[in-house]
């Protein structure tokens, strides 16, 4: 059973806890902090950094390594729906 969960546009441990928010393009922690922008099918960081990138159902990280397949993200996220912002919640919060 997947630890964490998606309603709507939150991400929430197992406990219930809120985790993180995606609002417009920027993903944001528990405490209102931003952590990461996503851009078309890019992941940055909050210095603008790009951490990751999505090539049709493959995740590879800034060095261009496979790292992941969204089918196994959502596997880990229970509610799952949508690509890029879901790679984004798990490289940064679940990883």
């Amino acid at each position: 059973m997947p630890k964490y969960k998606m309603r709507g546009n939150e991400l929430f441990d197992d406990h219930g806890h809120k985790t993180a928010t995606l609002r417009g393009d920027s993903i944001f922690d528990d405490h209102g902090h931003k952590c990461a922008t996503i851009r078309t099918n890019d992941i940055f960081d909050d210095h603008g950094h790009k951490i990751a990138t999505i090539r049709g159902t493959d995740v590879y990280d800034d060095h261009g390594r496979k790292i992941n397949t969204i089918d196994k993200v959502k596997k880990e996220i229970d509610g799952a729906i949508g690509g890029v912002s879901v790679v984004a919640f798990w490289l940064l919060f679940i990883r």
